[in-house]
């Protein structure tokens, strides 16, 4: 008897034990994705003037994918320099995605002349 008693208790608490829910830690370790700002240098530029800008964002695994109405990006990341050799306003985008799949983008105007 005392050892149907004692199995009972084993079974009991192996069975409690097995139907807990257990913390998990999230993919992303608890960073947050926000795409916080894109700022340039500068606004106005005169032809091939060059300006660096700089896209701001938390999360993990972030890329970062860079386009422009027109004109040439130098680098790539979370910042670059762009210029263009004609003047017009001109708007650059930069989209950022984590590896969660959660993407945002954000554009500036940028305005060159001669």
């Amino acid at each position: 008897m005392k050892y149907a008693f004692y199995l009972l208790v084993f079974i009991t608490g192996f069975t409690i034990l097995s139907c807990s829910k257990s913390k998990s830690t999230p993919s992303d370790n608890g960073s947050e994705f926000k795409f916080v700002s894109l700022v340039p240098n500068d606004t106005v530029l005169p032809v091939n003037g060059i300006t660096t800008i700089k896209a701001t964002a938390t999360g993990s695994g972030l890329t970062y994918h860079w386009t422009a109405s027109y004109g040439t990006f130098v680098g790539n990341g979370s910042q670059v320099q762009w210029t263009v050799c004609h003047s017009d306003k001109f708007t650059v985008t930069c989209q950022v995605t984590d590896n969660n799949g959660h993407a945002d983008a954000k554009e500036v105007k940028i305005n060159v002349h001669n």
